[in-house]
Formats: structure tokens, C-alpha cells, sequence
């Protein structure tokens, strides 16, 4: 079943990723982390959240999901909340460079944000100031230096 295959490729990525952001905070990847470990609360099913977090990529931990996902499914309110979480995922993240969002800086110098040398590629978002306040010693510069 694709939803299955998905399903199963989608967590065992968010696990990888969770892994590797460890300390920065990736709020898609936490809330999928977190409400993925709820689908498994049951006593029997914690040890499945246990090689996710050691061994995500493995192929026993895929298996086991694809057992636990297909049993699941026969639950028409998982089913869909399975669907939409996997619709999701499908979407693209942003690309961002030089972004700050909901900060609150002070600095006693200049500030520049933006890159020194330029670049050919594309960002969704670059060189962003959103919801922020930032005050400066000096002077302040947003955009890329050419």
C-alpha cells in the first residue's frame, strides 16, 4: 500500500532528522516526533520508538513499522490523520538564508546582515528581518554586499 511505504519512509526520515538537528529546534520535525511516539504508547509498542531513535534507517525498524502501520490503517480516523500527516511531509520545506524571525537583538556595533559575496542561487527566503526587533550601536545593513 503506497500510504504504508510512505508512512514508513516519511518517520523513519523524521527520526534521521531529529537525530542530526538535536539541539536547534525544528518545529515540524518535534511535533512529527512527538505524535508519531503517541501513535505507539502502548506498553508493547514503546520498543519500536527505541530503534527509531537508535536505529531509524534500519531495516528491522522498517519492518516492524510496515507490520505496526498496516494494522494501524484498519482504523479509519488513524488512516486519515496518517493521510494528512503524509501530505504534509510531501510538501516542500522553505529555503532560507540570513533569515531572523521573532528575535530580540541588541548589539553594540554594526550590523550587516547579508552575504559578502553573491551567489547565483535561489532562496524562498533571504536576508529577513520578521517580527523582530533589532537595535544597533551603529549602522545596520540588511541585503547581500556586492
Amino acid at each position: 500500500m503506497e500510504l504504508i511505504t510512505l508512512g514508513i519512509g516519511y518517520i523513519v526520515n523524521t527520526f534521521v532528522k531529529n537525530r542530526e538537528v538535536q539541539s536547534a529546534v525544528d518545529d515540524f520535525v518535534t511535533g512529527s516526533v512527538k505524535m508519531i511516539r503517541s501513535w505507539f504508547v502502548k506498553k508493547d509498542k514503546e520498543p519500536i520508538i527505541q530503534k527509531l531513535e537508535k536505529e531509524p534507517e534500519s531495516e528491522e525498524v522498517k519492518e516492524q513499522l510496515n507490520i505496526e502501520l498496516n494494522e494501524m490503517v484498519k482504523d479509519d480516523q488513524f488512516k486519515k490523520m496518517l493521510e494528512s500527516w503524509v501530505d504534509e511531509c510531501k510538501k516542500p520545506f522553505p529555503s532560507m538564508k540570513n533569515v531572523l524571525e521573532n528575535a530580540q537583538i541588541e548589539v553594540g556595533g554594526h550590523v550587516n546582515i547579508g552575504d559578502k559575496n553573491g551567489s547565483d542561487q535561489v532562496y524562498d527566503k533571504k536576508n529577513v528581518v520578521a517580527n523582530s526587533t533589532l537595535k544597533a550601536g551603529g549602522d545596520f545593513s540588511l541585503g547581500d554586499i556586492v
